[in-house]
Order: structure tokens, then C-alpha cells, then sequence
């Protein structure tokens, strides 16, 4: 999946006003947790993006695991709006989608014995 993809389809299902830029900082916000917390680097070495040069670029989390991007997405649109029920629903299901991916990839890359992305 793209930031362009991860974009259009936010705003498909959850029609909002806030700028590409916006959204792009937000896809950035994912990628530092996914690099911090399951990939284990440190934050010199993180990816971030910026729009529109980085529209097209492919995001770090693959399916089925990439749906974390939408859910996130989506709860920064409830929090930004001031929907503070919605944001509380919308981020437990991030929260289970980043965990889902998390153990997954515990499991299979075992990063704390020195997997390099």
C-alpha cells in the first residue's frame, strides 16, 4: 500500500477536510511506531514522509497487517474533530491491529536478536 492509497481510501470511507499533508504526517506517525516498536531501530534511522514527493511511496507494512495504517487514520480524524467516543472505539481497533502485526512479526523475524530491516 501507498500514502496515496492509504489517503484515498480514508477518504472514501470517512469524507474529512484535513490536507494530504495533514494525512501524510499522520502515515508518518505509523511508520515511527512500526520502526520504533517492532522493528527496533533507533530514531535516527526512521522513515518519514512528506506530500506530495512521497505519494507513491510503498509504506512499510504489507497485507494482511497494513490495514493498521487505515484504523489510524481514521481515529486521528475522530480526535482532530473532536469525536472523542468514535477516536476511543477507532483507536482500540489500531491498537488490535498493531498488535496483530506485532506478534506476527515477533514470531516469525524474532527482531531483539538483531534483524535488520
Amino acid at each position: 500500500m501507498t500514502v496515496q492509497e492509504v489517503i484515498d481510501f480514508t477518504d472514501r470511507v470517512k469524507p474529512n477536510d484535513f490536507t494530504e499533508e495533514d494525512k501524510t504526517k499522520w502515515i508518518s506517525n505509523v511508520e515511527g511506531m512500526v520502526q520504533a516498536q517492532i522493528f527496533l531501530q533507533a530514531p535516527a534511522e526512521f522513515i518519514t514522509y512528506t506530500w506530495p514527493g512521497d505519494k507513491n511511496t510503498r509504506l512499510l507494512v504489507d497485507p494482511p497487517f497494513d490495514k493498521l495504517y487505515l484504523t489510524y487514520m481514521q481515529a486521528m480524524i475522530d480526535y482532530h474533530n473532536g469525536e472523542y467516543d468514535n477516536y476511543q472505539n477507532t483507536m482500540a481497533m489500531f491498537n488490535s491491529d498493531f498488535s496483530e502485526f506485532m506478534r506476527w512479526f515477533a514470531n516469525m523475524y524474532r527482531p531483539a536478536d538483531n534483524w535488520r530491516w
